[in-house]
Parts: structure tokens; C-alpha cells; sequence
């Protein structure tokens, strides 16, 4: 809070005011009553009990709104008031001449002039507190509204994901019941991994390879050798790493989706893993009428990555082949 930071100001600065106070002019009135060391002591006494005020107009103005003019008044009227209870305390307890002493003119305008440096110092720190604060809020707001944004689009890929599921499913009935019951029960223990894994954003490469080479076995259930599917990732990247969830199956799946294979003309994933980066291609049969294989799958993919980090998802199209590379996170 930035009370402490007056507080420690003040600790700090009052004996660099002390000094500032004493000018020549005051130091020669009085060196015949008060050596210098004494006069320095006393005005950091002074200063620091200024500062003190001042910090307790802050924490009284402050819950009360008053207006800066206000704030201003009220410190300098508390500052006089304090340096006439000090006059009078030096001179009831005064046993020097009364002929010899100082006007007082000029310590009133020296510790005038000394709580204004107080009013500049104070003024600096809580504005500096206010912007670093309001900057704080800021980044606060932006945090949350990404991570609002973050699982809204975690939450389409369900509902998408289900959808092409059970069309699948509905495909596999009409074909031959035995598969689809078979493609049934995987896709019930697969559906059950998904209810866990929601509860975390970004879960480890190995989970995200096991929950993906769960989705292939499903695939392979229903196109058999119209599809084949390599991974090759070594053991120990895959507890190193961590990526999105679902990353790995979108890239399949919109693999999948936007690929018109057969039998004849099969589907060939490979799933590769290179200096951090997890490289997916896939031979290029593209659907009469597709334009390209970006769907919404790989869009909400993208827009993830670009809540989660810097490094964007790199898609590479030739006449061959469909590439897609994102950066793993540590």
C-alpha cells in the first residue's frame, strides 16, 4: 500500500530536509545556541512529524473524497499550527536571550516551503500507486476476459466433436450393427475421458497422445483400411511437453473431415515430433467442393493458441500434402 511507502519516504527523507532546512542564513542566527549536529537533529524531528501530518490529512481526505484545494489547506493550516505550538515550546523552555533570537520569519518560510516538497513527494507516490493500480486492474480484466474467451471456445469443440460422433455412429448402424456397437463402447470410454480432462485447459502430450490414439481407434472402427496412422514422439517429450487440450485430436479429426479417402486412395496421417514443435500431415484428397481443410475445428485451435501464446499454429498446403505445425509448451 502506498501508506507504507509514504512512511518509509519519510523515514528516508527527513534528515536530507533537516539539512536542506538549515541554510546558511538560519545556521549563523543560531550557532551561538545550537551546534550543528543539534539543529539537524531537531529539524528531522520536525520533518519527520510534518510528514506525519501530512500522511494523516492523506488517510483522513482520501475515504472522505475532499477535493485537492481542500486537502492543500488543511495541510498547510496543520503545518502552521504545529510550528506555533513549536515556537511556543522553544520559547517557554528557551534560556537564551530574547534580544539574540532569530526572526521567525524564516523558519516559518522554510517549513512552508518544506511541506510543499512534501505535498510534491506525496503526490508523486500515490499517483505512481494509482497508475501501477489501475495498470494491475487492467491486466486483470484482460486475464479474465481471455479466459472467458478460452473457454468459450473450449466448450464448441464438444458439441462439435459429439456431432460428427454420432453422425459417425449413425453411419456404422445402418452398415453393420456389430461395428457400431463395438464403436459404441469405445466411444463411451473415450466421451468419459473428455468429462475429466474438461476440468484442465492444458494437460500433458501424454494424455493428449493417449486420448488421441483413443479418437484413431475409433476412426480406424469405422474406415478400416481406407485410413492409417503414424505417431512417432518420443517417450520422454511426451512427459515433458504439455499442449491445449484436444490440439492433437482437432488436427486429426479436421484431417479426417476434410479428406475424401478410400480403400482405393487412403487417408495417411503422421503425427511427428521436431525441436518442440508437433508436426501433423496428412496426404491431400480434398472433397469436391472443399476450398481448403481449415474448418472449425483447426479456427478454434488457432484462436487458442493465439490466447494461450506468441507462436501461432503454422498450416502448410502443397498439392500433396496438408501440414500442421504448433508449438508445444514446457
Amino acid at each position: 500500500m502506498y501508506k507504507k511507502q509514504l512512511l518509509k519516504t519519510a523515514v528516508i527523507s527527513s534528515p536530507l530536509m533537516a539539512t536542506f532546512e538549515i541554510s546558511p542564513v538560519f545556521f549563523l542566527e543560531q550557532q551561538k545556541e545550537f551546534k550543528f549536529w543539534q539543529g539537524i537533529l531537531f529539524l528531522t524531528l520536525v520533518s519527520f512529524i510534518i510528514w506525519i501530518i501530512n500522511i494523516l490529512i492523506i488517510s483522513y481526505s482520501e475515504p472522505r473524497q475532499l477535493k485537492p484545494w481542500k486537502k492543500y489547506i488543511i495541510s498547510y493550516l496543520c503545518t502552521l499550527l504545529f510550528l506555533a505550538i513549536t515556537f511556543l515550546f522553544i520559547e517557554a523552555f528557551s534560556i537564551s536571550d530574547r534580544k539574540n533570537a532569530p526572526s521567525v520569519f524564516l523558519p516559518i518560510i522554510n517549513m512552508l516551503a518544506l511541506n510543499t516538497i512534501i505535498l510534491l513527494i506525496s503526490n508523486a507516490i500515490i499517483m505512481r500507486y494509482k497508475k501501477v493500480q489501475a495498470e494491475t486492474e487492467l491486466a486483470d480484466l484482460k486475464i479474465k476476459h481471455l479466459e472467458a474467451e478460452y473457454q468459450q471456445l473450449l466448450q464448441q469443440l464438444q458439441p462439435h466433436f459429439l456431432f460428427n460422433s454420432l453422425s459417425t455412429l449413425k453411419s456404422l448402424i445402418k452398415n453393420d450393427t456389430g461395428l457400431a456397437e463395438k464403436y459404441l463402447v469405445k466411444l463411451s470410454d473415450f466421451l468419459r475421458f473428455t468429462v475429466y480432462a474438461n476440468e484442465n485447459s492444458i494437460i500433458s502430450l501424454a494424455e493428449e497422445v493417449k486420448f488421441t490414439s483413443d479418437y484413431i481407434d475409433l476412426q480406424k472402427i469405422r474406415f478400416a483400411d481406407a485410413f492409417f496412422c503414424r505417431i512417432s514422439i518420443p517417450e520422454n517429450s511426451k512427459t515433458e511437453y504439455r499442449i491445449p487440450i484436444y490440439a492433437l485430436q482437432t488436427l486429426v479429426e479436421n484431417a479426417i473431415k476434410h479428406n475424401a479417402f478410400t480403400e482405393a486412395r487412403p487417408l495417411n496421417l503422421k503425427i511427428d515430433f521436431q525441436d518442440g514443435f508437433l508436426i501433423v500431415t496428412n496426404n491431400l484428397i480434398p472433397k469436391p467442393g472443399t476450398a481448403d481443410g481449415n474448418g472449425v475445428g483447426l479456427t478454434n485451435l488457432v484462436k487458442r493458441y493465439a490466447l494461450m501464446t506468441s507462436n501461432a499454429v503454422t498450416v502448410e498446403e502443397t498439392s500433396q500434402d496438408f501440414t500442421v505445425k504448433i508449438k508445444l509448451l514446457k
